[in-house]
């Protein structure tokens, strides 16, 4: 098992977005050790919500067999619904019990990510324009 991370998106945009997980390599998904980071994947968000709504959806990053030496990595792509535009992306990589992050547009993606607990804290913001 490697480290986890209580995730969340929110569109503070008053359109929705489009959300799809890309680059995934050794995380843990559809359910495995809870993990459920598909969730995020080809996802609508509508305008003023988050994405799980009034909450957050665990993700694991696999630390161990095949994965013990490999980082836990993934890319959210954030789309504009209406226009298909591409908004940002958020690249995450755990090298180990700490998840980093590079956002290719700061001006309108917030990154919260608080690696302080025995689970992380990630939460993705996309700020009304």
């Amino acid at each position: 098992m490697g480290y986890g991370a209580f995730m969340k998106v929110v569109n503070n945009r008053s359109e929705p977005i489009l959300l799809f997980i890309t680059d995934v390599a050794c995380m843990y998904d559809n359910g495995d050790e809870g993990s459920n980071l598909s969730l995020f994947n080809n996802a609508k968000v509508a305008g003023t919500t988050s994405l799980p709504p009034g909450g957050t959806q665990y993700i694991e990053a696999k630390g161990s067999g095949g994965c013990a030496f490999e980082d836990s990595t993934f890319t959210v792509k954030i789309e504009d619904s209406s226009t298909q535009n591409i908004i940002g992306h958020v690249a995450f990589d755990d090298p180990g019990q700490n998840w980093t992050y590079k956002n290719d547009n700061e001006d309108v993606i917030d990154v919260y990510c608080n690696n302080s607990g025995a689970q992380a804290r990630i939460t993705v913001t996309v700020e009304a324009t």
